[in-house]
């Protein structure tokens, strides 16, 4: 192997690094913030009995060092209605996705997503998290299974709401990636590459987004 093909890989392997660890701390950033408005908010949703009998229950039941146990008590959690039984989806998700059962995830978040007890700032909160681990799975797994679930999850990001702005384009760029046959039709994308050059003009998205970005672009620009 040359030179030029050792740079060539070195540089690919440390784009595609780049991509995933970045992808794995917005989906625990945004899965925090979520976390975050829910425990803010929840006394405004339900009765404070309820509450703290679903706490105990939830709390119990997230520390119990019996698996097998503990997942079935925390699905009957996600039977009950409001606050508690999100974070039991949640925590649900999250194991599943440890597991490999990506369509046992996917179910939960639509069951989330479709609640009628959100309002959008939540829903957008949900739909990024689930967007992001979704396009981690097909860039890690090579595959475009869920590219039509991830297009659903950014449309329901609320583009009045300013502070996602800048994570819906990175949604829709990264996922715009995925969709190409080849990654030499990068250059040749027209739309692909305007969205780009709108996303680096953007006042209202962050320094931090345009950088990777950026180092995706250059990626796909030099092949």
């Amino acid at each position: 192997m040359n030179n030029k093909d050792q740079n060539k890989k070195s540089f690919l392997n440390s784009i595609s690094n780049l991509i995933k660890e970045n992808l794995k701390y917005l989906i625990i950033l945004f899965a925090a913030i979520f976390l975050f408005f829910l425990a803010y908010q929840s006394y405004s949703y339900y009765k404070i009995n309820k509450i703290n009998k679903l706490s105990i229950s939830y709390f119990t039941n997230k520390n119990l060092d019996d698996e097998i146990f503990k997942y079935s008590e925390i699905t009957k959690l996600t039977n009950e209605k409001g606050f508690y039984s999100i974070l039991s989806k949640l925590e649900l998700i999250q194991n599943n996705m440890n597991n490999g059962d990506f369509d046992l995830s996917l179910e939960l978040y639509d069951d989330i997503l479709n609640s009628k007890s959100m309002d959008n700032k939540y829903v957008s909160l949900v739909a990024i998290n689930a967007a992001y681990n979704f396009i981690n799975i097909a860039f890690k797994n090579k595959n475009n299974k869920y590219i039509e679930n991830i297009n659903r999850f950014i449309s329901l990001i609320d583009d009045k709401l300013d502070n996602f702005i800048g994570n819906k384009n990175e949604l829709l760029y990264l996922v715009s990636i995925l969709s190409l046959n080849n990654d030499s039709d990068y250059k040749n994308n027209s739309e692909l590459l305007n969205l780009y050059d709108n996303m680096m003009s953007d006042n209202n998205i962050s320094s931090s987004i345009k950088e990777r970005v950026k180092k995706i672009h250059e990626y796909y620009i030099f092949i």
